[in-house]
């Protein structure tokens, strides 16, 4: 397809996507420990255990775009400058990846056993440590959830990228598709152990809550891209181009139908359904909605990637002069 950005590749795509889900989940995990407790710990340790895979497997993907990967993996020598948002960014992804893990390990009901008889006292003290450590990694979660869209507000000359709306609209998609995660392991794992009525339906209120403000930040960012149709500048004539290759060009039939359609309307319906059908309903319905979020999330990244065109400084610079 002509008119596309050809810069980023498909890694970064993977990588926003996969760190926002796998914060976004490890979030609604603890949402579901703190209130199921140990009821709930096999799924809630394997939602954790997949939150810790995606935000591993997006580390690589992000130190993949490295001129040197392998001397990426060396940190300390890497990434040492704090002023760049990538360095940042991959301290905040390892540093939730130990935490996310050392959660995983103290809620495993095998270590908890092995440690309880090593350690004196430990069952006494572990539910408290497993809510101090979920607490943290929550805080962490969210600072992933956030750098995902920062990562690309920060990249220079893209005008689609460069607003604050962006990282907003990551940070919801990322609840979003963390939540649908945890759901799908949730029903994986119901008949070892069931999540309670009441969590469920937290659960399903929080999808209805994040697609509507996901639907309305996306309708924000895309409107405010389009401007007017006499655009004032070449950036902006650039943020209109790139809003319309999303709305009506190229990537318009993947938007409506994978974000839209299957990324937000699907799940709002599915979640709706789950709320006031029976219970047999309710399960198709949100295993259905919570596929199709993860779908829609997945493909929010790369089309966003994708209509990422680069703005000419030359040409913005001597419009400025001329004006």
């Amino acid at each position: 397809m002509e008119g596309l950005q050809d810069i980023w590749g498909w890694q970064p795509a993977l990588y926003l996507f996969l760190g926002g889900m796998g914060a976004g989940a490890f979030i609604a995990a603890m949402v579901v420990y703190f209130r199921e407790g140990d009821k709930a710990r096999s799924t809630v340790f394997a939602s954790l255990v997949a939150a810790v895979v995606c935000l591993a497997v997006g580390l690589l993907l992000l130190l993949s775009e490295l001129i040197t990967p392998l001397r990426g993996m060396m940190m300390w020598q890497s990434f040492s400058n704090f002023g760049s948002w990538m360095t940042f960014g991959a301290w905040i992804v390892f540093a939730a990846l130990v935490v996310f893990a050392l959660e995983a390990i103290v809620v495993w009901e095998k270590t908890a056993g092995a440690l309880a008889k090593r350690i004196k006292g430990f069952d006494g003290y572990a539910p408290k440590l497993a809510r101090a450590l979920g607490v943290v990694s929550c805080v962490l979660g969210f600072c992933v959830a956030v750098y995902t869209g920062i990562l690309l507000m920060s990249a220079p000359g893209v005008p689609l990228w460069n607003t604050l709306l962006l990282p907003c609209l990551f940070t919801v998609s990322a609840l979003d598709t963390g939540v649908a995660l945890v759901e799908v392991i949730a029903l994986a794992n119901r008949k070892k152990a069931a999540l309670s009525k009441e969590t469920n339906r937290i659960l399903e209120y929080a999808v209805v809550a994040l697609v509507v403000l996901e639907l309305a930040v996306l309708a924000l960012l895309l409107v405010s891209m389009a401007g007017s149709p006499v655009q004032e500048s070449h950036e902006a004539a650039v943020a209109a181009q790139s809003a319309a290759l999303i709305i009506g060009g190229d990537l318009a039939l993947p938007f409506w139908a994978l974000v839209v359609l299957v990324g937000l309307v699907c799940p709002l319906a599915a979640a709706l359904v789950a709320l006031v059908g029976k219970s047999d309903k309710a399960q198709g319905a949100t295993l259905w909605g919570a596929l199709g979020a993860m779908i829609g999330g997945c493909a929010l990244r790369f089309i966003i990637v994708m209509a990422g065109l680069h703005a000419d400084p030359v040409i913005d610079a001597v419009s400025q002069l001329l004006g």
